[in-house]
């Protein structure tokens, strides 16, 4: 695979990770509520639940290509359109939508039970295994050379993602001030988009969590 393959599938991968979606709120929301270090608890979980979505659908992936490639052609031709529609939705302003939840009133909760929450928010969530298909089926290709080349995308996204959540935890607070301005009604639809979800709802699930 091509050193250009490479950075094209970085930076697919770093626009959707930076994008205000159902990760981020949880990744944020916490950290608002329980500081900075509250990724101490909900790293650990969202790795693991990346590697859990990456490893189901890559298995999927392998044994499609390599018994009937042609399946997937598909998803070749359409798969840059529906990055590229998921993205514009992201990026989007979402006025008149799902409103922005304020988060400091989040009560003490135990660390497990904020990576279970953290873990389910991924692994969970359908429309990842939807992105992660549609992602790797643009990049990878059947050979020999296909595990290896599968485990080095999954590397890629996985540090991309613990750094961009790091920074989202680090900057909580200016990133919900920047997002209120700029969505200050509601940040997603009632509809399911690709990993896409309201604060609210992640304070609610938080909640539930601590009753």
């Amino acid at each position: 695979m091509s050193l250009e393959t490479w950075l094209a599938f970085a930076a697919v991968s770093a626009a959707f990770l930076a994008s205000p979606n159902r990760v981020t709120f949880a990744v944020m929301s916490q950290a608002r509520a329980r500081g900075p270090r509250s990724i101490l608890a909900t790293l650990p979980a969202l790795a693991v639940a990346v590697l859990f979505v990456s490893s189901l659908t890559l298995l999927a992936l392998a044994g499609l290509l390599n018994t009937v490639p042609e399946i997937l052609d598909p998803v070749r031709w359409l798969g840059p359109g529906f990055l590229l529609l998921v993205l514009i939705r992201l990026w989007r302003p979402h006025h008149g939508r799902a409103t922005l939840a304020d988060n400091d009133n989040l009560p003490e909760k135990k660390p497990l039970r904020i990576m279970r929450h953290a873990f389910v928010v991924v692994a969970l969530d359908r429309w990842n295994y939807v992105f992660a298909a549609v992602l790797l089926t643009q990049f990878l290709r059947s050979g020999t050379s296909l595990p290896q080349e599968a485990a080095m995308l999954v590397g890629i996204f996985l540090a991309l993602a613990l750094v961009t959540w790091i920074a989202e935890a680090l900057g909580a607070q200016a990133i919900h001030r920047h997002m209120r301005r700029r969505i200050p009604r509601r940040v997603t639809s009632r509809r399911h988009d690709p990993v896409l979800i309201a604060s609210a709802s992640v304070t609610a699930g938080y909640r539930k969590l601590a009753a």
